[in-house]
């Protein structure tokens, strides 16, 4: 936070800033308990209102007003909490996690909704007076994110340095130890590496990723869009040639033809302007939040569709219409191509099927593989017991921490309580410390700490591999925090530190080369008096840390875990509700089963894998469409051979099994042609897990398999009907 006041100051490109946090907390209008409502805030100082494009619909929106606590509403949730009513000048009350009593604050200003495309999503602005913190060295400051207006025409670089020199300087810091990186805003969503407390974000990758999908889809159906034209070919030979005889010229027949394709394009443009238009509430349902933007809404983009569409077309109808204006009339009205243009036409068409069944392939493998990271992560043993496992958000337990635990461990249905530090819902731990490292030297490694009280261990079922967990017959195992930061202090004045003890996961003591318990850890002042094995508190995107486990006594900020027996969740919430509402009138009760907020953590991937889902079928689909005209072509073409073949005896399993092979060949060489370009687009799919599967060749196979049988279901209806044809009918004018 100091460090928004010294550049402000210190530097003439900073017009303001302000320290912004984004948080969830719950509303209520008077002191009526029915109507709570989930709010997503925004907390900042005043200075916001000048930095951000609020726009004003009612109230003022100039300044913090004091004596007050400031809340700034959209419109929706003004609605929503005030009816029709007009709620400036009147107060919403939250409902306390952290506070006894609820905290009243006065509606200063009513605002339009903020946009959807932004990573700053709230539906409350508090205002609070701005804060003037200095930094200084050996002096701790609060942490915030901090927001710069800069001046126009600012370089970002050059202030990014001016500022990095600066710091150093001031605090006499070597230069590589600390950097400061400062991203226009407009970067955040897609380039944000930076926060670790932005939750709204996405990456380039995803994008690129669905833009070739999308990118694909619509060359698989343009593809098809040239091998369906082309395989009408012969059914139209009569007709160019009739129009040619009759004066048409070469010119006049491409117009044609790619009028028609401007006539399809138009109708294809016009139903898939419809269906979009009735999926994107189910778009905004998958996506959890409204599309700014839509084709509807932005005319220039509505144009830009409409112009692509025709470019499309003359580009896509080009190829069919050269070809079928491109004949000899004569041999056009004997039905007779010459073989080098059928010979050129069929290669290229089989070149674009290949090309089809490629993309569908890779769109099928990362399916499989998405599945298949998937399957690994629900799999995988995460060295805790999350069934079962009931968390309540941190709160302010009031001194009554200890009582609730006692009297929820004697609900039927609970075998264990704990009250802990640990954060899952966000990956992370109680805190972390570095110490030097045990190995490297002048290396710092960083632990992560996490601390709970003394049933943390059992409750949340951790794995004992050697020593023990902690004990209350053991004297020292607990301790408070206060007796943790004394030690430490001791530790820095004195050889002989007073050691606590800590449980360590199994990687830790690899790391500090810790084989058995009680054996004080290298460079800190712990002990290990157990190991236990290795668990994932945060996603498997994440590389494990080290990791240190402390026990405390009389935690009073912090969050439950409680272990329900399997059967008894219903029984165990309503005592548990119980126990909360005679313990605290306000308080707000949070819990969520662990197991619910594990998977959290890889809802973008469960997205992924639907959308790859309907993706690859849809590719299948399109692809089988390309070959069907492909096989159409080919059966029209050959309908004689295989008429002379039926009259010399040839059976329809070998005349099926002939035309089929052909199809065959392509659909494997796509497999071949797939599966490296594959394999290099999973892999770096995959590079976002610390923790992944191996890209198997069995999911090459199953891919090809599948699109091989897709591909025979698709060219068995159309071989089948020409090998069981009558060869009268085919020979008849012979």
């Amino acid at each position: 936070m100091g460090l928004g006041t010294e550049l402000k100051e210190r530097f003439p490109e900073v017009e303001a800033f302000s320290a912004v946090r984004l948080s969830e907390l719950h509303f209520k209008v008077g002191m009526d308990e029915s109507s709570r409502h989930n709010v997503n805030v925004m907390t900042a100082d005043s200075s916001a209102l000048k930095m951000f494009d609020f726009v004003k619909i009612n109230g003022q929106l100039t300044h913090h007003i004091v004596g007050e606590k400031n809340i700034i509403l959209t419109e929706s949730l003004a609605k929503r909490l005030f009816k029709d009513e007009d709620a400036v000048g009147k107060y919403v009350y939250d409902v306390p996690s952290w506070k006894e009593k609820s905290t009243s604050y006065f509606v200063t200003a009513i605002i339009k909704d903020l946009p959807q495309n932004t990573h700053l999503r709230a539906e409350a602005i508090i205002l609070e007076i701005p804060k003037t913190e200095r930094i200084e060295k050996n002096q701790g400051a609060t942490i915030h994110t901090i927001y710069y207006l800069l001046k126009p025409g600012t370089n970002i670089k050059h202030f990014e340095a001016k500022v990095n020199d600066w710091y150093r300087r001031h605090l006499n810091i070597e230069r590589g130890k600390v950097k400061f990186i400062f991203q226009p805003m407009k970067d955040l969503y897609l380039h944000s590496d930076y926060n670790a407390r932005q939750q709204i974000r996405s990456n380039m990758r995803s994008v690129y990723i669905f833009g070739a999908v999308g990118f694909f889809l619509l060359l698989i159906a343009c593809i098809n869009f040239i091998n369906l034209s082309t395989a009408r070919a012969i059914t139209r030979l009569k007709e160019s040639g009739i129009r040619k005889i009759l004066g048409a010229d070469r010119r006049q027949l491409i117009g044609q033809f790619l009028t028609e394709a401007l006539f399809f394009f138009a109708i294809a443009t016009a139903l898939s302007l419809f269906l979009y238009a009735l999926t994107i509430p189910v778009l905004e349902k998958f996506l959890g939040h409204q599309l700014t933007l839509t084709i509807f809404d932005y005319w220039p983009l509505f144009l830009s569709i409409l112009v692509f569409t025709l470019i499309l077309s003359i580009i896509t109808g080009f190829y069919p219409a050269i070809f079928l204006s491109g004949f000899n009339p004569a041999n056009s009205l004997r039905g007779r191509i010459f073989t080098s243009s059928l010979t050129s036409s069929t290669f290229f068409r089989k070149t674009l099927v290949i090309v089809q069944f490629s993309i569908a392939i890779i769109t099928l493998i990362t399916l499989l593989v998405v599945h298949a990271q998937l399957e690994f992560i629900n799999r995988r043993d995460l060295g805790f017991k999350k069934e079962n496992l009931l968390y309540i958000d941190p709160v302010s337990w009031q001194g009554k921490s200890e009582t609730i635990k006692t009297q929820l461990a004697q609900l039927p249905g609970v075998s264990n309580a704990a009250i802990t530090s640990w954060q899952p819902q966000s990956g992370m731990a109680s805190g972390w410390m570095s110490f030097d490292h045990p190995k490297r030297k002048e290396e710092q490694v960083k632990v992560n700490m996490i601390w709970g009280d003394i049933d943390f261990a059992e409750t949340i079922g951790l794995s004992l591999k050697k020593g023990r967990i902690f004990n209350e017959g053991f004297g020292t195992d607990v301790q408070s925090r206060l007796e943790d930061e004394t030690d430490m202090e001791k530790t820095e004045k004195s050889n002989q530190p007073l050691r606590s003890p800590v449980l360590i996961s199994e990687s830790t003591a690899k790391d500090f080369g810790i084989e058995k318990e009680n054996t004080p850890i290298p460079a800190t002042s712990y002990t290990a008096v157990g190991i236990v094995k290795d668990f994932y508190f945060e996603s498997l995107h994440h590389a494990l840390m080290p990791t240190f486990i402390s026990a405390e006594q009389g935690v009073d900020y912090g969050g439950m875990l409680i272990r329900v027996m399997p059967g008894k969740e219903e029984q165990v919430l309503n005592g548990l509700h119980k126990i909360w509402k005679a313990a605290f009138q306000d308080k707000l009760l949070s819990a969520n089963w662990m197991d619910e907020i594990v998977n959290k953590h890889y809802e973008k991937e469960h997205k992924q894998q639907l959308l790859f889902t309907f993706f690859s079928g849809l590719m299948l689909f399109i692809s089988s469409l390309g070959v069907f005209g492909l096989v159409l072509h080919t059966v029209e073409q050959r309908v004689k051979e295989i008429g002379i073949r039926k009259v010399l005896g040839a059976s329809i399993t070998g005349i099926a099994a002939m035309l089929s092979k052909d199809f065959v060949k392509l659909v494997l060489l796509a497999s071949v042609v797939a599966s490296p370009i594959a394999w290099w687009v999973t892999n770096k799919w995959l590079d976002d897990f610390a923790y992944r599967v191996e890209v198997s060749w069995w999911l090459f196979v199953i891919a090809g398999i599948v699109s091989l049988f897709v591909a025979l279901i698709t060219i068995s209806f159309q071989t089948i009907r020409a090998a069981t044809a009558n060869p009268v009918d085919s020979l008849r004018n012979e």
